[in-house]
């Protein structure tokens, strides 16, 4: 009898080993206590190269298909997907931008960290039947950095009817779960309603001293008469406006000093991210809303009145431009 008790009282013990083994586990990171609930497995993908073009643009390539995150303004960006722009207009002010693209449940979702080294922000997107949709941001901080390094982070993705589901992993342990309701549509450029920014562009045509030749997003502008004053500068989209730019100072491309009393341009003086002028398209013809150089030495705008277009157009502010052919 003795031995039948010992018996079943093994059994026992064993049974309820393997119960407390098939039991959520429990981990702490961060002083954070989770239980883990990952049912899914991770459907990352792997991206093949990844590029940062000079102009603070990131390319990221996977298999065939081709994302980007894309300057529009200062501090602001769009998302390019497989070459069609969608305008998020997402603020990024980190030291690094990282993107995690997911494909669970035949879906897509990107995932942009906004990574400060201490702590990150994700913002998340899902693209479904060529529209991209917002789903939310959460915030993952990692106080303890010195001592411990970048840990690695991964993403386990899974949905409830309208309710986004994210199990964020920190060195494989389940840091915390966030969960995302909205779905905000972001709208996409529309390329039919574009009209071509390229070209030159004259108060009057046959007047070759005044003139704004564009073409790739960069301009060659007429400023200033008397020292025969030209520069270059760069044309930036204005978020959700279509046919509507933002001008901002490169460079001086040439000048003269035929009057050492007049004005010249010293280009490390002059702003190269504050807007010098508004651009917007009609067809043949475009409105010029001058501004002035912003001169960061004096903390003045330079070149205001006596802009050379504004000057011959009887300092009527904005500039109407013709295209010419």
């Amino acid at each position: 009898m003795k031995s039948t008790i010992i018996q079943l009282l093994v059994i026992f013990a064993f049974a309820l080993s393997s119960c407390n083994s098939e039991k959520k586990e429990k981990i702490k990171v961060n002083n954070i206590e989770n239980t883990i609930t990952i049912v899914n497995k991770s459907c990352f993908v792997k991206q093949k190269s990844l590029n940062k073009k000079d102009n603070d643009d990131f390319l990221y390539k996977y298999e065939n298909e081709t994302y980007e995150i894309k300057n529009n303004n200062e501090q602001a960006y769009d998302i390019v997907l497989n070459g069609k722009k969608y305008l998020s207009n997402l603020n990024l002010e980190s030291a690094n931008i990282n993107f995690y693209y997911y494909k669970c449940e035949n879906k897509k979702v990107f995932l942009i960290e906004g990574d400060d080294y201490y702590s990150s922000v994700f913002f998340v997107y899902i693209f479904e039947n060529e529209d991209l949709y917002y789903l939310g941001d959460f915030d993952i901080n990692q106080l303890n950095v010195e001592k411990s390094g970048v840990l690695k982070k991964d993403f386990k993705i899974s949905f409830n009817n309208n309710e986004f589901i994210i199990d964020a992993l920190v060195k494989d342990k389940l840091f915390k779960t966030f969960y995302l309701k909205q779905k905000k549509s972001i709208p996409q450029e529309s390329q039919d309603s574009k009209l071509d920014l390229n070209g030159l562009w004259r108060l009057n045509c046959e007047n070759s001293l005044t003139t704004f030749d564009i073409s790739d997003k960069k301009g060659y502008l007429s400023l200033y008469s008397n020292n025969a004053i030209y520069i270059n500068v760069d044309i930036i989209d204005i978020p959700n406006k279509k046919n509507e730019y933002y001008l901002r100072f490169k460079n001086t491309d040439s000048q003269k000093k035929y009057y050492k009393d007049d004005k010249n341009v010293i280009d490390d003086e002059i702003s190269k991210t504050e807007n010098i002028a508004k651009l917007i398209l009609k067809d043949k013809t475009a409105l010029l809303y001058w501004y002035g150089l912003h001169n960061v030495k004096t903390k003045k705008l330079d070149f205001v009145d006596d802009f050379i277009m504004l000057k011959e157009n009887g300092g009527k502010n904005p500039i109407e431009l013709t295209k010419c052919d």
